[in-house]
């Protein structure tokens, strides 16, 4: 048995090798027949592309097809196409492997000599893309801005500037330089597995600080009192409840607020820098007071300077930390001190700062007056940062001058608000008719909720809004403050 076994299997091999040897005879070299051109090879994945200039018959050779035949190392596959074929696809190969191919064309029993190409199949590269956040304006004098950006492999891109002599990149901060127009790029190459992206470019404009003038401190509060105490008497009045009661007469302070103010929720920490700390604090049912909703969800802080100290244009300014925090509405803000006889709007109100907690980024300056029919109107704008506000201290400013406010952030200008837009020959903050000045009154608080507040977190417990010191200058000899 085993004898017949073996004479089987060596007739088997030498039948293959006689087929192979008649394969390899069945088609004979014959420079005459006119060979194939242009032969490029195209990688893709576990396979390639072949593409030819298709050979011209001549009278005696007559091209019936085209054989290809592809190697690499101990492989070898030979394929025939038609002679009206110009491309073929080689697939079933190995990624990274380089493979030789041989392209000739038939004519009966011949074949033309060989035209060669080499190439490594891939799999294709993913398309990669860069979603680069618009940077902030900035000015000559700002802290460095870092810029974000989002791609789809997942790493940072390469930021450069395309204007050195305006600003610079350095650590993916962004550095203003001088006054103009800043061109950045993000751009991210190629790599084994990704295509370059389409480089994204983005414009920010470069200007500077405004000049505030010749400015004389009249007037600030640092807040240096001991731990726990309250703040100035000489300078601030804490308000209580929640609107209703005389003197106010207004109901969740007319925009719906949750908070019951109490005094004790305004005190300063007696550290060396000297915060006043005004806290907002939910309340459970067992211990919190009654408010024009029922049982009153939240206690806060709010103080004013009405009737102790009023202010007649130049620059205020407080630098302060916010709340984070959904429902978190703190403000620095101001009143006509002739509210009891000009009720709001007409008294007017300057926001010189106004931030809630569910738009974290933005910065809120308004001027509120009453138009020439009596209706609420308003002048104002806003400004986003890079960062959400409540990560740290910002100054609040405002430039007050008879015919402009002017609100700002750390020196950048949030709006710009004129009287000859308000479309009033007189506003509120300005001389009237008879020429006499206005007069107003400083606010310190942290609502919570409300039409504007929005929504307060379910998770929000407490929430602290930080006030390292207010001051107040004339400008250029403008600018007064009344005790």
């Amino acid at each position: 048995m085993r004898k017949v076994i073996r004479f089987t299997a060596i007739v088997a091999l030498a039948f293959a090798a006689l087929s192979a040897a008649s394969m390899s005879q069945a088609l004979t070299l014959n420079r005459a027949v006119t060979a194939p051109s242009g032969l490029s090879a195209t990688p893709s994945n576990q396979s390639v592309v072949l593409k030819w200039t298709k050979s011209v018959s001549s009278a005696k050779f007559k091209v019936t097809g085209y054989q290809v035949t592809t190697t690499a190392s101990a492989f070898k596959q030979v394929k025939t196409v038609g002679s009206s074929a110009s491309s073929f696809r080689v697939t079933g190969l190995t990624n990274g492997k380089t493979y030789r191919f041989a392209l000739q064309a038939i004519s009966g029993k011949f074949v033309s000599s060989a035209v060669v190409a080499s190439a490594a199949p891939k799999r294709p590269l993913l398309t990669n893309s860069i979603l680069f956040a618009q940077p902030l304006a900035m000015l000559t004098t700002s802290d460095d801005q870092f810029l974000g950006a989002l791609t789809t492999q997942g790493i940072d891109p390469i930021f450069t500037s395309l204007t050195p002599e305006i600003c610079s990149v350095v650590n993916f901060k962004l550095h203003a330089i001088a006054v103009g127009d800043c061109i950045l790029e993000a751009s991210l190459p190629a790599t084994d597995t990704y295509k370059a992206a389409t480089p994204v470019q983005k414009h920010v404009s470069i200007t500077l600080a405004p000049s505030l003038g010749n400015m004389q401190l009249l007037w600030s509060d640092e807040f240096s009192g001991s731990a726990n105490a309250a703040p100035d008497s000489s300078n601030w009045t804490s308000d209580s409840t929640d609107g209703c009661p005389a003197p106010w007469q207004n109901c969740g302070w007319g925009n719906s607020e949750k908070e019951y103010y109490l005094p004790g929720q305004n005190s300063t920490d007696g550290s060396a820098d000297g915060i006043l700390n005004i806290v907002a604090n939910r309340q459970s049912n067992a211990t919190n007071y009654n408010c024009y909703y029922g049982r009153c969800e939240w206690v806060s802080g709010k103080m004013t300077t009405y009737g102790k100290v009023s202010f007649t244009y130049g620059y205020m300014e407080a630098r302060i930390k916010v709340p984070a925090g959904n429902g978190t509405w703190p403000a620095f803000w101001m009143l006509g001190t002739n509210i009891d006889t000009t009720p709001w709007p007409a008294c007017g109100e300057l926001d010189i700062m106004e931030e809630v907690g569910r738009f974290p980024y933005t910065d809120y300056g308004t001027a509120h007056f009453a138009n020439s029919a009596g209706a609420h109107a308003s002048l104002g704008g806003t400004k986003d940062l890079s960062e959400v506000l409540s990560a740290g201290y910002h100054r609040y400013g405002m430039l007050w001058q008879p015919d402009s406010v002017t609100f700002l952030i750390d020196d950048q200008i949030v709006y710009v608000a004129n009287r000859s837009d308000s479309g009033l020959a007189h506003w509120p903050f300005g001389p009237n008719a008879q020429g006499t000045d206005p007069s107003f009154y400083l606010i310190l608080n942290l609502a919570m909720g409300g039409n504007f507040g929005g929504d307060i977190d379910s998770s929000l417990s407490t929430a602290t809004m930080n006030v390292d010191w207010v001051r107040y200058y004339s400008v250029n000899g403008v600018g007064h403050v009344t005790k």
